[in-house]
This record gives structure tokens, C-alpha cells and sequence, in this order.
């Protein structure tokens, strides 16, 4: 109750007035008292607690409606995105997104993809972009983009590289550099060498692919990383050997929360990085998914 009064600029008695007025309105209780202390939410007010998150979004919805239209204040978009996506896919066309949105303020949050999810589904971003998380996150839409293929990444002259075929069983008689396992990265990754029967030699586990690349640079071992984390002019001591027949590509998606507002600047940010999302189909997508929700919700 302090920390609503605070954020609220009122005082407590004042919230506590409200609270009850809107219990009297409600006929019903939404908290818990006892000896004049508040001990929880009741059942309803659980319940209810819902209604309010919808009606504060749809409110929030209404003032980023409002603001594409009006010449007043800079808008803000919030992607959340994994540090491989951010570093290797992102960065020619934030550079166009910004030249084209000068009064957007772009904000970059980067995490693994069960981390996107979350800040998507509980608004802290706008919109994310990873390969789908283990743990969906509801109510989240999923929009595909284009499928990222693996490499292996050796030092310059690595026996590897006079192997020809490749296979599970030849890489793993070198100590591998790995992706976390939590990471979509790390664990398709460890569930390839699983499944051929094959235990590599995991050296070092590491959270993203530029710190992969260094250790592999110092000769620590070889890694299966994203083939776009490749850049010739850069890793000069690196070398790529592509093994997109032994491991499972992945497939970054666009995450959209169901009940959010998507601006035009979203709508452009999506068709620069997935050109097959044009506004319509995000659109439909959206619809799709919202008469899912309510139908779902309707049978509950």
C-alpha cells in the first residue's frame, strides 16, 4: 500500500478509501484483512487482477496509438534479443531503422531466449527476437524468420580441416567449446551428439558465441556456432567447416505479445528484419491468435 501511494503521488488512506469504494461497487472482497492488516488477495481479487492488467494495457494501447499521430514527445521500442542476434543480424538494419526513425528511441535488451520471452510477456519489450524458448511464454505470438544454419569454427590449419566428411564422431575427438546448455544454441548442439552416440569433449561452456570465437581463436578447442557469427575480414584466424547436416538449424521467431499495440514503427522494425511479416500478415497473425485466446478463455 506505501509503494502504490508513492507511485501514485496520494497517500495511503486515500488508496485504502478507493480500495473499499471499489469493493462496495463490486459487491465483493478483493483482499484478505485481519486486525486491520492486509494478509493477500482473495479468490476474486485474484481474478479480477486479470481485468485490471487488460484494461491497463488497452489504456496504454490507447496513449501509443495516439502518439504515432501527434507530433508531441519521442516514442520508444524496446527489442529484447539474444547477444548473437544483436551482434550478427541486427546491425544493418537498426542502422537503417534509425536513419528512417529519427524520433524513436531504440533500445536493445539482450538475454537468452527464455529471458526475450519474458520481457515480452510481461511488457518489459516491445517485441524479441531469438529461437522459441523450451517454456512458452502466454499469451505470446511467434512469428517465423529465416532458418540460421551451423559451422564449425576451427583455428587456421586444424587437422579438421583435411577430414572431408564430417561427422559427430570426428569432432568429437577435439575438446569442444559449447554454448550454455540452458541456451537454445548449447542444447541443440549437445542433443545432436547425444543422439549419434557420440560424448564430446565439452572443454568450456560459454553464453555467447563472440567469447566462443576468442577461446577457439587461442587454440582451447573447436565450436558449432550460428554460421552467420562468421565474418572473413574479422576472424582471419578462424576457419569454418559447415556441418548444417549434423545439427538442427534454428529458426529465429519474432515474439509479439497478443494484447499489445504493434505501432507502425514495429511494423516496419519486423518487415526490415523478416520481409515475409509484411503488416497484413502480422495483422492476421494477431487476429489468429487473440480468437485462439478468447475461445480458449470461453471454454475455461
Amino acid at each position: 500500500m506505501t509503494r502504490a501511494a508513492r507511485a501514485l503521488g496520494a497517500s495511503q488512506p486515500a488508496i485504502s478509501t478507493q480500495l473499499r469504494l471499489l469493493e462496495r461497487e463490486l459487491e465483493i472482497d478483493l483482499l484478505v484483512r485481519r486486525n486491520n492488516r492486509i494478509h493477500g488477495l482473495t479468490v476474486a481479487g485474484t481474478s479480477i487482477i486479470k481485468s485490471v492488467d487488460l484494461i491497463l494495457r488497452e489504456a496504454e494501447n490507447l496513449r501509443r496509438t495516439a502518439l504515432e499521430f501527434t507530433q508531441e514527445g519521442d516514442q520508444q521500442l524496446v527489442v529484447a534479443t539474444t547477444h548473437t542476434y544483436a551482434r550478427y543480424a541486427l546491425g544493418a538494419m537498426v542502422e537503417e531503422f534509425v536513419a528512417q526513425y529519427p524520433r524513436v528511441k531504440l533500445v536493445l535488451r539482450q538475454g537468452i531466449p527464455s529471458m526475450v520471452a519474458e520481457w515480452v510477456a510481461t511488457g518489459a519489450a516491445d517485441l524479441g527476437i531469438s529461437g522459441r524458448p523450451v517454456d512458452q511464454q502466454d499469451p505470446l505470438i511467434f512469428l517465423p524468420c529465416e532458418t540460421r544454419t551451423r559451422s564449425l569454427f576451427v583455428p587456421a590449419g586444424h587437422p579438421l580441416l583435411d577430414e572431408g566428411d564430417m561427422t559427430p564422431a570426428k569432432i568429437a575427438a577435439y575438446p569442444l567449446i559449447t554454448l550454455d546448455a540452458q541456451t537454445e544454441g548449447g542444447s541443440t548442439v549437445l542433443n545432436a551428439f547425444e543422439a549419434s552416440g557420440c560424448t564430446p569433449n565439452v572443454a568450456l561452456s560459454v553464453i555467447d558465441a563472440d567469447v566462443a570465437k576468442a577461446y577457439v581463436e587461442r587454440g582451447l578447442g573447436v565450436a558449432v556456432l550460428l554460421s552467420m557469427a562468421f565474418e572473413p575480414e574479422r576472424d582471419q584466424a578462424l576457419r569454418v567447416i559447415d556441418v548444417a547436416n549434423l545439427f538442427e538449424p534454428t529458426i529465429p521467431e519474432v515474439m509479439l505479445h497478443s494484447g499489445k499495440h504493434v505501432t507502425g514503427a514495429m511494423f516496419d522494425f519486423i518487415g526490415k528484419l523478416a520481409p515475409q511479416w509484411s503488416r497484413p500478415a502480422i495483422e492476421a497473425a494477431t487476429r489468429h491468435t487473440a480468437t485462439e485466446i478468447d475461445a480458449a478463455t470461453s471454454n475455461a
